[in-house]
């Protein structure tokens, strides 16, 4: 799944660290390093499923400008403020922690980790018995108890 962060509305490729192989024929060139055909390597750079869907789309980052969405000046507009500039500032945005929060997520590399598995619930199964003789059967049926 792709990965982006996003600097005031512009998204562009997160950070992406995955260990791959060389599936080519021949041996390629990583980090100045030769790897050859068939051998691990350790991949660091623009996440790659963020790169593909920026091809497919023939663009070179996703969103806009919150300085230059027309929709935002407009609003900015109608609310009776000069400029968005005037806008943001009365919202609470600072230059200073925008640039520092884009930087802090900028600096996060994603690892695409399987996600943790957690301890599957004792589920009722095979019908459940309700006579109050505490013979409540959980998961499977398996042999009576009268055998």
């Amino acid at each position: 799944m792709p990965s982006y962060i996003s600097n005031d509305g512009v998204w562009t490729p997160a950070k992406e660290k995955v260990a791959l192989v060389n599936n080519e024929t021949k041996p390629i060139t990583v980090n100045g390093k030769e790897v050859g055909a068939g051998e691990p390597y350790i991949y660091e750079g623009p996440d790659r499923a963020a790169e593909f869907e920026l091809f497919q789309s023939g663009e070179k980052t996703f969103g806009v400008s919150f300085w230059k969405d027309a929709d935002m000046i407009q609003r900015a507009k109608n609310l009776g403020y000069k400029d968005i500039f005037e806008y943001a500032k009365e919202m609470g945005w600072e230059k200073e922690k925008s640039q520092e929060d884009f930087e802090k997520k900028a600096s996060v590399v994603q690892r695409h980790e399987a996600p943790k598995k957690s301890k599957a619930r004792e589920m009722d199964g095979g019908g459940k018995d309700l006579s109050g003789g505490g013979n409540d059967v959980y998961g499977g049926f398996g042999k009576p108890k009268e055998l």
